[in-house]
């Protein structure tokens, strides 16, 4: 039985809820390897979000909250498009070097396939009193169509 070791652990929903009112996250990220791992935040949609730290390495054990704001006249998608990824490998080098840490993620590509990748969904929150009877119905017939799509057809 191979199991791949999971190098971090991100505690935070898979959703992030941002409104107006509450438009910052704090996540909190912690190597639970034995290995030195270094990590990255992106986002899907470039200029959503400002996240900091953006990287960094982490030592066994070792944890870092990052804070993850949503710029301000950002249109968040009502359908989860916008995403921000945690992804993180082994590091290159156990010594924490800014230069080569930054140089280290801007050169090597996402697709690698030893980087381990978590996937939080941000999502827009109405803020008290701004919601429209529009957006209920809107709502209720995209959860209706969500709900025939995931049921087997064999069940309808």
């Amino acid at each position: 039985l191979t199991m791949t070791k999971t190098l971090l652990k991100v505690s935070s929903p898979k959703t992030l809820k941002f409104s107006n009112k509450n438009n910052s996250h704090e996540i909190n990220i912690t190597n639970v390897s034995q290995t030195v791992v270094t990590f990255k935040l992106q986002s899907t949609v470039f200029g959503r979000f400002c996240m900091r730290p953006r990287w960094g390495v982490l030592k066994p054990n070792d944890c870092t909250d990052v804070l993850i704001t949503m710029c301000k006249d950002a249109e968040l998608s009502k359908k989860g498009r916008d995403k921000i990824l945690v992804i993180c490998m082994p590091a290159p080098i156990n010594e924490v070097d800014f230069d080569s840490t930054a140089s280290f993620w801007r050169h090597n590509i996402c697709y690698n396939p030893r980087v381990e990748k978590h996937q939080l969904t941000c999502l827009p929150e109405n803020d008290e009193g701004s919601s429209t009877a529009g957006d209920c119905v809107k709502d209720l017939k995209e959860a209706t169509l969500f709900r025939a799509r995931s049921i087997p057809k064999h069940w309808r």
